[in-house]
């Protein structure tokens, strides 16, 4: 079995860096918005220089994001504390006298009180790094991953991409990552992990690494400069005449094109009867054309996006380009499912069109707004979210599969057809009854 690619042809603009626990980021160490909540771009406007004074700097800083998070925060009724109060104990103890490595600490805190990754801030320093690697073009091995600590840390792979420094050394996606360089991952590496992989061009680098099924091996691969752009990929399934595509992670304006020729190669080379999109891995931003890949499938009122000042519905027009509405339709969703792509397969969901499998998404859809702190650092903060027509803001309850299969994405494989990828299996199955 193979996938056939589609080459994205936009690059993202919107880039930003988190401190999840769970880190998804190009491999080469690039933090970007594939692996990000949906951000909207603000305005800033020009500040005066800050003041020498550290307690003034940090009180300034604190009021200035107090005061712009307090109205516009989308979860509000999700808090568990008065907000006026908790404002007070926390300025108290910077008026009392803190350092900025206390200050920064506090606000970490401070951050530890809202829903989880609703509201993120990253220092000076942070800041200035990540926007320093703010370029899909970087130096590395090519692929996207995920860090995660159960039963032991590793990296998995959920992406190659095509002719890169990984292809070449023989890695591939749902591999796992065991050592670099003969140093264990970590837990408590967090997103240092990913520099101890980048690196210069034409330096090498040394894995531990397991394939699902198979015994460790040792892989060697050569750094190269790299344009980090994944891209759409399809295949057939013969057995149940389905077509599978894959939705990309950093997936943009191309998505609705390239979805299209995958649809129309599909159904002029093997006709076929059933349709999976997977979008276990697909990380969306405001680039991601939401109305116009549910036009392929559905049209009417398909939910709400609001936030604190008002709401509004989301009606889609049919697209039905490739006479696609009423094929059978199955959605593949996972624990790597986030932004805009939620919202797609909530809402097909929801109108009955598309039946879900798989695990249950984090419910990283609501949009995010950014601004600049007076004293350099920076915060994002969920300023709106989605509501179902059941009511539900997936924001919170998250995307529920109507058949919810545990498959991490290091425990199958793509290889002999899907036949180790028992949600893919689980899919053709259904198609069968």
């Amino acid at each position: 079995m193979y996938f056939v690619t589609l080459k994205n042809k936009t690059i993202s603009k919107y880039t930003i860096c988190n401190r999840m626990v769970i880190l998804l980021a190009m491999l080469c160490g690039l933090l970007t918005t594939t692996c990000q909540p949906i951000v909207q771009e603000n305005i800033q406007l020009p500040t005066s220089l800050p003041p020498t004074d550290p307690t003034l700097l940090q009180l300034q800083t604190f009021d200035e994001l107090w005061k712009t998070v307090e109205p516009n925060y989308i979860f509000v009724e999700e808090t568990n504390f008065d907000w006026q109060v908790t404002y007070n104990q926390f300025r108290e103890k910077i008026v009392a006298g803190i350092t900025n490595e206390e200050f920064n600490s506090l606000i970490d805190d401070l951050i530890k009180l809202f829903p989880r990754n609703t509201l993120i801030y990253r220092d000076r320093m942070e800041r200035i790094h990540s926007d320093l690697q703010s370029t899909l073009s970087y130096e590395g091995i090519g692929a996207y991953i995920s860090v995660i600590d159960d039963p032991i840390p590793h990296i998995v792979i959920l992406s190659i991409i095509p002719s890169s420094p990984a292809e070449k050394a023989g890695l591939f996606a749902h591999d796992s990552i065991y050592a670099i360089d003969d140093n264990p991952i970590s837990s408590e590496e967090g997103l240092e992990v990913v520099n101890r992989i980048r690196g210069t061009a034409n330096s090498k680098v040394k894995l531990l690494v397991k394939s699902p099924g198979s015994n460790e091996r040792i892989v060697q691969v050569t750094r190269e400069k790299v344009i980090g752009i994944d891209m759409v990929r399809y295949t057939y399934l013969p057995l149940t005449r389905t077509g599978l595509i894959r939705i990309p992670m950093n997936g943009n304006y191309t998505i609705l094109e390239d979805t299209l020729i995958a649809i129309e190669d599909l159904k002029n080379q093997h006709n076929i009867k059933n349709l999976i999109i997977d979008i276990r891995i697909a990380h969306s931003n405001i680039n991601w054309p939401l109305n116009q890949m549910l036009g392929l499938f559905s049209n009417g009122n398909m939910g709400t996006i609001y936030n604190r000042q008002e709401s509004y519905d989301l009606i889609v027009d049919t697209q039905d380009i490739s006479q696609i509405e009423d094929i059978p339709l199955i959605i593949l969703i996972g624990r790597d499912t986030k932004g805009y792509s939620e919202i797609f397969a909530d809402a097909l969901q929801k109108k009955g069109r598309a039946k879900l499998i798989g695990e249950i998404t984090h419910g990283q859809m609501h949009n995010f707004d950014h601004f600049i702190l007076p004293n350099g650092g920076e915060i994002f903060f969920s300023s709106s979210s989605y509501r179902d027509l059941y009511g539900n803001d997936i924001g919170i309850s998250s995307v529920i599969p109507d058949i919810a299969i545990n498959a991490r994405w290091d425990e199958i494989s793509d290889k002999d057809n899907f036949k180790h990828d028992t949600v893919v299996t689980r899919a053709e199955l259904e198609f069968n009854q």
